[in-house]
């Protein structure tokens, strides 16, 4: 016979590997976790018009584009190595002063491993941006991606972030942290960071390949408000399961499973 214990670590693996192995299927979107670069490990600048780190081609980060800024400033986005972000200045154009994040930073995301870090203040901000292809024209697809919001160390001051998130024609969709125009408190404090969250969102293709991008937009320009970044994936809404129907798919094998047992264990006492 399965006994309990036994029983009930092979029903909660069952359906742990039935949420997690759904999560990423069949994602469009290449290099999501941000983890191949040119950078050897070390947290860069992303290269960018107006700067380009010494050896690096394109931004650095295989498969994603750094953008321009709108006023003509330099783009400030950076790659982060999670392992020492908030001790090791990452290479940028900017070698007199500390470039890491501040102390209250956790780790990396729930995805794992690297992320990106994008400044928010209008004057240096830019897109990060990747051409997605193999795309179904009037299908419906789920993005999702892990971000949160935090200052570099060297800044201090209340701020506000969000992320402006569009793909193709699409209508572009904000996640945010703090309100622009409210008091103190409804913002993030200084030098504190915000944890990871998760969004999802839905787009609907108008073409077979259509531009995915974020731009981190925050508030006081000059602290600078920094969006974190991680864990990218887009794949059809129809191939997604409901949590509770695949929930339910998990705990209906699980039950035959126990049925099974039952008889077994009916049939060894007879």
């Amino acid at each position: 016979m399965i006994s309990k214990t036994l029983f009930v670590r092979f029903a909660a693996s069952i359906i742990g590997f039935a949420f997690v192995s759904t999560v990423d299927a069949g994602s469009l979107v290449s290099n999501g976790s941000f983890e191949q670069t040119q950078f050897n490990g070390v947290s860069y600048e992303l290269g960018s018009n107006n700067w380009k780190p010494a050896g690096i081609t394109g931004s650095g980060l295989t498969g994603w584009t750094n953008g321009s800024n709108a006023q003509g400033g330099s783009v400030y986005n950076l790659w982060f190595n999670a392992s020492n972000a908030t001790t090791v200045d990452a290479v940028s154009q900017y070698p007199s002063e500390p470039q890491r994040l501040s102390a209250s930073f956790t780790g990396s995301s729930p995805d794992g491993g690297n992320f990106v870090a994008m400044d928010g203040d209008s004057k240096a901000n830019g897109a990060l941006s990747q051409q997605i292809n193999g795309l179904t024209v009037g299908i419906d697809y789920r993005l999702s991606f892990y971000w949160g919001a935090i200052e570099l160390s060297n800044r201090h001051g209340y701020t506000t972030e969000s992320l402006n998130v569009s793909l193709g024609n699409s209508p572009t969709q904000v996640v945010s942290y703090g309100d622009p125009s409210g008091p103190d408190s409804q913002k993030l404090p200084s030098n504190a960071f915000t944890g990871w969250f998760q969004a999802t969102m839905f787009f609907h293709a108008d073409s077979t390949s259509e531009l995915l991008s974020f731009l981190s937009v925050g508030t006081p320009n000059g602290l600078p408000p920094i969006a974190l970044l991680d864990g990218v994936s887009l794949v059809e809404a129809s191939a997604v399961p409901e949590p509770s129907s695949l929930a339910l798919s998990a705990l209906g094998f699980v039950g035959l499973v126990v049925c099974r047992a039952r008889r077994r264990g009916a049939t060894t006492s007879d």
